[in-house]
């Protein structure tokens, strides 16, 4: 029988013509299903979810004072009761969880202090090579001789603008500063001659209550300043000078007699 007169069977290997799966037709349009998740998922949620709980602020009572504070601090604070009462356990696990920390934050600070030296060696020879040859410092921020190691302790910090933009206002704001000192003087020059104008007296007014505000500013930025020319200073005067030849040593006669 022609395949397209079968429109019963009861073998499942040949089913109805009506049944089958058309020519270039795919039996299983949706394509083959996704695998489930192995389980990370759920973990990811599980931590967000343990985050967020350690952080949720809750409120607590010491004596008369109540505050609100995240809950992971008001454990620890539970546990530095505890061990203070003589809970072994508690002190145990309080130790256990500082050593961590300070593990954490030495390597940290470990990490930083030698990206420091790296950059103050990568940077500086640039801008000592432009200064020798009277050019403008190089785009590089921060400038060198602002980051600030501290030998003792090993912490650093950057005293300057860090980016080119911070950079343009701290210009920005010298200037306004220097204009304003200019225009100060100017003022009470005028007010010497012209005690009474109220207008005078008014912008005299103005002008000294933005310089008290700059004034913070401008020590800082002097302060700055001040320290990049002596530490350019320090560098020029411990640069290598060339050896200079060694006068010949004197040669002992021998007299023949010696001989």
């Amino acid at each position: 029988m022609p395949k397209d007169r079968r429109e019963t069977s009861s073998n499942y290997r040949k089913p109805p013509v009506k049944d089958q799966f058309k020519k270039g037709t795919s039996g299983n349009p949706a394509g083959r299903p996704r695998k489930k998740s192995s389980g990370n998922g759920m973990e990811d949620r599980f931590s967000t979810m343990a985050l967020d709980e350690a952080m949720r602020p809750i409120t607590v009572r010491e004596g008369d004072k109540v505050s609100e504070i995240p809950a992971l601090q008001a454990l620890f604070r539970t546990m530095f009761r505890a061990a203070a009462q003589g809970d072994s356990k508690a002190a145990r696990q309080l130790l256990e969880v500082m050593a961590r920390a300070e593990s954490g934050r030495v390597a940290v600070a470990m990490g930083f202090l030698e990206r420091a030296y790296e950059y103050k060696e990568k940077h500086l020879p640039l801008f000592e090579k432009n200064e020798r040859e009277g050019l403008e410092p190089p785009e590089i921020y921060p400038h060198p001789d602002d980051v600030l190691i501290d030998k003792a302790t090993g912490e650093v910090r950057i005293d300057g603008p860090k980016t080119r933009e911070e950079a343009g206002k701290h210009k920005e704001m010298r200037e306004a500063a220097l204009e304003s000192m200019v225009r100060f003087l100017e003022v009470d020059a005028a007010l010497q001659k012209d005690p009474s104008n109220r207008a005078l007296r008014q912008e005299n007014r103005e002008l000294i209550e933005l310089l008290k505000e700059l004034d913070e500013f401008l020590a800082a930025d002097m302060s700055r300043n001040l320290r990049h020319k002596v530490l350019r200073l320090m560098r020029r005067t411990h640069e290598r000078k060339p050896a200079e030849p060694k006068p010949p040593e004197p040669k002992d006669d021998i007299a023949d007699d010696d001989v």
